[in-house]
């Protein structure tokens, strides 16, 4: 009789089989890893090198625009003011007395720009212009000229004036463009100083002037076009120290230079002109000798007979720009009536002028004495 197999004996070969296996799967898994070892272990690692070209490319991010500057530049001066309103203030253009009987002037300390011209009587006379800047006192304040019907429309200002002749009122009145605010019309924009004999003694106010033409109905608002180029002061100023206009013997005018300003201070006859309100010498950041055509009209402007001159501040013409403690020559131009004067160098490029009060010297073009040291 045949015995059945033992249970045993089929026992050790599942096992026999199990074990085959489960070593035929390891070698498996080994093989694997190895071969996948075996791929990456002959290979370097290269690191990634990037250049100091890339680099800098890769670094460099351009830098936000810079805000807008937030202050308003007058465009008389150049001073800059954090609020619009004295920007756009209508400049006021003031006829002083420059008669020895007339100084110290009040108020002149206190003007964007002051022109300078002769006048009949071998004296000269003042034009300042006041927009940014106002004057509570300004005086003495004399009779209009024929250069206001240059100056005024070149500002957009109003002409303030003690009167005219005959003449020159005429010429005025038919001027579209030269708003006049005289004494005669809007006496409440004047008074008289009992310290000076009369007629030396006409005071009038920047404030007072704009209100009355307020009241009158003229705008004293206005959008004041572009002016001359400005710049800070110069580091390093130049070696010029003085400066003489000799426009004839009762009118000597001269500027000595001052490092710790940076200023050119003002004297007339060889003594320091000095404004009669602060008490100390009249400055400028910058005189401009503009040579200009100038003859006589044919208006007669006073007792003795003498004529009107004019002074023809449109075209070009020869220039000296001192600013610094140095000169520049150049050219002025101004295109027409209601233009700007701009000044450009012997080689064509734009004076800059500082920031700051500018006196122009107006001379004749044959006029020769001016000089500098």
């Amino acid at each position: 009789m045949t015995r059945p197999p033992s249970s045993s004996s089929s026992g050790f070969s599942q096992t026999t089989v199990i074990v085959l296996l489960a070593l035929l799967l390891s070698g498996s898994l080994a093989f694997v890893g190895w071969a996948v070892y075996d791929s990456f272990k002959g290979d370097d690692v290269v690191p990634v090198v990037t250049t100091a070209e890339e680099e800098e490319a890769e670094e460099v991010v351009p830098p936000p625009p810079p805000p807008p500057d937030p202050r308003y530049y007058c465009t008389l001066d150049g001073t800059a003011y954090d609020d619009r309103g004295p920007t756009r203030k209508r400049p006021i253009v003031i006829q002083v007395d420059n008669a020895p009987a007339a100084r110290p002037q009040i108020g002149l300390g206190r003007a964007d720009i002051v022109y300078e011209a002769m006048a009949e009587g071998q004296v000269t006379r003042f034009s300042a212009v006041f927009g940014c800047r106002d004057a509570e006192t300004g005086g003495p304040v004399r009779s209009a000229r024929l250069i206001d019907l240059e100056l005024v429309p070149e500002y957009q200002a109003l002409l303030a004036d003690s009167g005219a002749s005959i003449g020159v009122t005429n010429e005025l009145a038919a001027a579209p463009d030269v708003p006049r605010i005289n004494h005669g019309a809007y006496p409440a924009a004047y008074w008289r100083v009992g310290d000076r004999a009369a007629p030396h003694n006409l005071m009038t106010s920047t404030i007072l002037l704009r209100q009355v033409a307020a009241e009158a109905g003229i705008p004293i608002e206005v959008e004041v076009g572009d002016g001359p180029a400005f710049k800070d002061d110069s580091p390093a100023p130049g070696n010029i120290r003085h400066i003489a206009v000799p426009y004839s013997p009762w009118a000597q005018v001269s500027y000595d230079y001052d490092p710790g300003s940076n200023s050119w201070l003002r004297s007339m006859q060889g003594k320091p002109h000095l404004d009669a309100e602060t008490g100390r010498q009249l400055a400028a950041k910058n005189v401009i000798v503009q040579y200009v055509p100038s003859y006589d009209s044919n208006i007669i402007e006073d007792a003795s007979g003498d004529r009107g001159l004019i002074f023809d501040l449109t075209g070009s013409g020869r220039v000296l720009v001192f600013r610094d403690g140095e000169v520049i020559g150049g050219t002025w131009s101004r295109p027409g009536s209601s233009a700007v004067t701009t000044y450009m160098d012997d080689a064509g490029r734009t004076i800059p002028l500082d920031r700051g009060p500018t006196w122009i010297q107006l001379v004749p073009t044959e006029f020769t004495a001016v000089s500098w040291n």
